[in-house]
């Protein structure tokens, strides 16, 4: 062992979720220090020629409005949707803003997590990459003693490939998503591709394939199906609909509503050979403003799932099959904490690595606040940074003795419950099992320690607050850590619209109603 270090706080990852950890932490007076295995800041969002991170040419698929730090708003000149470029800008900016790299540790990963008295032991090996991209361990190992850890490393940490039978003896390529990089890249040209997975990686990948790979054949095999949207409804971001009335509306006619107008506006996905097994709110969306036209002019060729290959074949559900050179496995990441000593991981994991019993998605039940789980949710729409930071700012409050967490039979009826709901609104797949509204759930913790934006503290916001998404910044219009342009922040992300003369139109039928109903009986 080379030196045995002590600090308050232990932050495990340097991605948005650690980077916000780090912040509210140092906010509230603790000791940070920050563990990263890579060079950079960012996590996912850092474009890498070899090993994990976006693709060359992904874009966020949620605004910047509602992807954004509570109290640090991207620059105006950055698009709605930003590429990953702007987004790892973006991040860095942050990072140096709040004078963060002093905190954090690069070329850093965690051998091993457990309990150490009424602290916590973290073992760790300083790590280099190879000519190959992967990261190998390297010198000798170092102890680090806290008293609070934050596990903020993500959810998308271990790529999932399916096992098709033949598959094995499969002539052609067969990668996982987190190995492609754009078609070019991955020398795609003149080839006949296949994309197994439709979320947002797999129909980018193919949309790629299409429009810049210059493949030969670009296919897409779906096992559950999809509804898609694209990135603007009705000339607005998609999840600027995502607002407290439309949430509090019963889901099914939310549901309804959300499906006629898709089906309105480019058909029934059945019609495309998208067929979905599910409703549309049932799943997190996937976005893509140009996947449907793709298929409508030939270009993207659905099919089902696969059952097996054979050769350079590969055979469908319903019977048909195709030939292909290359096939991209877009089938999703399983979580993946393989540091956490044995006694932690059976009190905070489920078979298969799911998270399902923990408190809100972030703490133990039977450990408590010491040991926090941050970024480890599923936003069913809208984006992940606010729920972390929200989880971030929860936990720091927390740590202080400012508040505390219920009584531990308490906390497993309401795990109990939220699984249960869970259940019954949702497909059932692995990450459904840590789905969340970011709006709904933000609500529900930032409640906890008072920065739930109460309609009646803010009477020129009101309306906002009801009828738009608003933005991570609401949260900081009251409680700890209040900021002081978080009002003008606010204001400033624009509501819909559709739902603003939707709601006019339905206060006037309403009304029309009333009165009619006033006459008769006067």
């Amino acid at each position: 062992m080379a030196e045995d270090l002590s600090t308050e706080v232990c932050v495990i990852g340097a991605g948005i979720s650690g980077l916000v950890t780090a912040k509210c932490m140092r906010d509230a007076g603790f000791e940070v220090l920050v563990l990263e295995r890579t060079d950079d800041v960012g996590g996912l969002w850092v474009f890498r020629e070899r090993g994990y991170g976006v693709m060359r040419f992904t874009h966020i698929n949620v605004s910047k409005q509602n992807y954004c730090f509570s109290d640090f708003p991207f620059p105006e000149h950055v698009p709605d949707y930003p590429h990953n470029e702007d987004m790892a800008e973006y991040i860095r900016s942050y990072t140096s803003h709040f004078n963060l790299y002093d905190a954090i540790r690069f070329h850093t990963e965690v051998v091993s997590l457990e309990r150490k008295g009424d602290g916590w032991q973290v073992t760790t090996s300083k790590v280099a990459e190879d000519e190959n991209g992967n990261i190998k361990r390297v010198g000798e190992q170092s102890i680090i003693q806290c008293k609070y850890v934050a596990i903020a490393s993500g959810h998308h940490a271990k790529p999932r490939w399916p096992n098709f039978d033949g598959q094995d003896n499969f002539k052609g390529e067969i990668i996982h998503s987190v190995d492609f990089k754009d078609a070019i890249t991955n020398k795609f040209s003149d080839k006949r591709v296949l994309i197994v997975g439709i979320g947002n990686s797999g129909v980018d990948a193919a949309v790629n394939c299409v429009t810049e790979g210059r493949c030969k054949e670009v296919h897409l095999s779906t096992r559950s199906g999809a509804w898609v949207l694209s990135n603007y409804l009705f000339g607005c971001p998609t999840d600027h609909y995502g607002c407290r009335l439309v949430l509090w509306l019963p889901w099914k006619l939310t549901n309804y509503i959300m499906e006629t107008v898709i089906t309105v506006i480019q058909g029934h996905p059945d019609k495309w050979g998208l067929n979905p097994k599910m409703r549309a709110l049932q799943t997190q969306p996937t976005v893509c403003p140009n996947l449907v036209f793709h298929i409508q002019r030939g270009q993207l060729k659905m099919h089902p799932n696969i059952t097996r290959m054979e050769d350079k074949k590969v055979f469908f559900t319903d019977g048909s099959h195709v030939e292909v050179d290359s096939i991209v496995f877009c089938t999703g990441y399983s979580i993946d904490i393989p540091y956490l000593h044995k006694d932690i991981q059976t009190q905070c994991l489920k078979e298969g690595n799911q998270l399902e019993q923990l408190f809100k998605n972030v703490f133990s039940p039977t450990i408590g606040s010491s040991l926090a789980f941050i970024g480890f949710v599923q936003p069913a729409s809208g984006g992940i940074l606010s729920m972390s930071e929200t989880q971030a700012r929860w936990w720091a409050e927390l740590c202080r003795g400012k508040i505390r967490l219920p009584e531990k039979d308490v906390m497993n009826n309401v795990i109990n419950k939220e699984i249960e709901e869970c259940s019954k609104r949702y497909y059932k797949s692995a990450r459904h099992t840590i789905q969340k509204d970011p709006v709904l759930y933000n609500d529900d913790v930032s409640s906890m320690f008072g920065a739930k934006p109460q309609f009646w503290r803010h009477p020129r916001l009101a309306w906002r607050l009801l009828i738009g998404t608003c933005g991570a910044a609401q949260y900081r219009l009251q409680g700890p850590g209040k900021w002081s342009k978080a009002f003008d922040t606010v204001k400033s992300v624009p509501t819909t619209p559709f739902i603003e003369y939707g709601v006019a139109v339905v206060i006037v039928v309403l009304l029309a109603i009333i009165l009619r109903l006033a006459f008769l009986i006067f």
